[in-house]
């Protein structure tokens, strides 16, 4: 049975191709190519569906806010295809949702405008029941609007238990990798003719991606105002401009600059100096690890180091080898997906760390229809690997401390191959001052003299919050604070322009919770 038209057509392409220039986005094309055959087979054969199910879950894996960018084009791509009426992107009003939420009489969304209805369910972890219930009316009331979850700090294993109903389709965006720096460095060299070598590719890699992208723009302003094609000539390489280049550390050196995690370090100092002596003696350990905590611990962070250290210590055989994984990457849709779909994570892993954040969610996938249980399939898959890959693999499980102790007693295996269990404790209010400092540092801000008590009294209070999420929640309100700084200067041209005031952190935290409410947080509180 053939399509009357081309499922894919020229202008849908176009549109679809706008993933290709941000990184960490791309993989979601082929998402947005399903969505469009379902929609254009749904169409063309007139199939009687009682609900046409184009909502999507979003979760951002990277530590760069690509949000923006995604949910433009798959406004375009519905708006194109007649999903939508209208580009329209509506980021519905959080306190509004909140307030709808509670109350018991029913809600009314039907006047709302047509386009793309934006949620931000991150801070929603208490009495997902509730929410529920909330979105059930929308939809019912909204039934020809397409509406995108945006899941950052929300368990994933929680949205699709709760939400599954309504919304099929999700995407990612992933975690930035070396390789992908060094694909994006390269198109735009290219695409400005500009000359290099592998020299030049590796020097500007090893920077942070908006540092790469603010220096390759400097790049292409002096090219232009000097007429040279050649990207060396404008490398870091005076002594003015080396003050703002990284300097090279080990794996060891940057474990110890963490802020706080003394008891962190220490232990993984250990367990380094345990593996290398074991090693010398022949009796090589699993490396297998467990680390547990609340989100913004460190424990991602950590787990890069350690693949460097093991690399650095010949422990293991490559430190650029750092898989993070997911429930979904480990766990198929149908019969026969999930053993391949490991064994691939597995195999792409080998010489380093794979990475499983929510571990404890492959442990609680809950069975199908039919009575199959897929998170067993992935929990033997991930055993045999490793066992086998004893000497060249490290499997890092990672998540809440409660849940992971649960995982490790439900499935026994687990508990003869992980070697080591690493408990990671919350920030003091003063830890996460300084991780406040060194973010402005990092970017030549400076602070006021009365901005650290004010910080400190309100991460004291923020951590009473049950959703709280320590260094994720400092690297949040950084952002936020950036863009109320820029508008106070923006408007009064006699401001220092590097100067954060303890106005434009109260601004930002005026609107925040931060007593130990348990009732459910949605929208942009963080």
């Amino acid at each position: 049975m053939e399509l009357n038209e081309d499922l894919l057509d020229e202008e849908n392409e176009e549109i679809l191709s706008k993933l290709d220039d941000t990184i960490g986005l791309s993989k979601n094309k082929e998402v947005l190519r399903d969505i469009i055959k379902y929609h254009k087979v749904i169409k063309q054969y007139d199939c009687n569906i009682e609900f046409e199910n184009y909502n999507i879950v979003i979760r951002n894996d990277s530590s760069y806010t690509f949000y923006e960018e995604l949910i433009s084009v798959i406004a375009e791509v519905y708006y194109k295809n007649g999903i939508i009426l209208n580009k329209n992107i509506l980021y519905f009003d959080p306190d509004e949702f909140r307030q709808n939420a509670r109350k018991k009489e029913k809600s009314n969304y039907k006047d709302i405008e047509e386009g793309l209805i934006v949620l931000d369910l991150e801070s929603l972890r208490r009495n997902p029941k509730e929410i529920k219930e909330e979105i059930e009316v929308m939809i019912e009331q909204m039934p020809k609007k397409a509406f995108i979850i945006l899941e950052d700090e929300f368990r994933e294993g929680e949205v699709n238990a709760i939400l599954t109903e309504y919304f099929s389709w999700s995407m990612k965006i992933d975690m930035i990798s070396s390789e992908e720096k060094e694909k994006y460095i390269k198109k735009f060299l290219d695409t400005n003719e500009l000359t290099y070598n592998d020299e030049v590719i590796n020097e500007l890699s090893n920077n942070p991606y908006y540092i790469i992208k603010n220096k390759l723009l400097k790049i292409l302003v002096n090219s232009k105002i000097k007429n040279e094609k050649n990207v060396s000539k404008f490398l870091n390489k005076g002594k003015k401009l080396k003050e703002n280049e990284e300097i090279v550390k080990t794996g060891l050196q940057e474990l110890d600059e963490l802020i706080g995690l003394d008891e962190v370090k220490e232990q993984i100092k250990k367990v380094v100096s345990f593996v290398k002596t074991s090693k010398i003696r022949n009796n090589m350990p699993m490396l297998h690890m467990c680390f547990n905590g609340n989100p913004g611990t460190g424990k991602t962070t950590v787990a890069r180091i350690v693949g460097k250290i093991f690399a650095e210590e010949q422990i293991l055989s490559d430190k650029k080898v750092f898989v993070e994984a997911q429930r979904c990457d480990l766990i198929g849709k149908y019969v026969g997906h999930t053993a391949p779909m490991t064994q691939k994570m597995i195999e792409k892993s080998l010489g380093g760390i794979l990475f499983i954040d929510e571990a404890y969610s492959i442990a609680s996938y809950i069975q199908d229809e039919g009575g199959r249980d897929y998170g067993a399939e992935c929990i033997a898959t991930l055993l045999k690997g490793m066992e086998d890959n004893r000497d060249n693999l490290c499997v890092i499980l990672a998540g809440y401390t409660n849940e992971m102790k649960h995982m490790l007693e439900v499935n026994p295996g687990f508990e003869s191959r992980i070697q080591f269990t690493i408990d990671f404790p919350d920030y003091s209010s003063e830890a996460l001052y300084s991780i406040f400092k060194n973010l402005c540092t990092k970017e030549k801000y400076k602070i006021s003299n009365n901005v650290k008590a004010f910080l400190i009294d309100h991460f004291n209070k923020a951590k009473l919050n049950n959703n709280f999420s320590n260094a994720r929640y400092v690297r949040n309100l950084y952002e936020k604070v950036k863009i109320e700084q820029s508008y106070r200067v923006t408007i009064n041209a006699s401001e220092n322009k590097d100067l954060i005031k303890k106005c434009d952190i109260e601004n930002v935290v005026k609107s925040l919770k931060t007593n130990n409410d348990d009732r459910l947080k949605i929208g942009f509180c963080i």
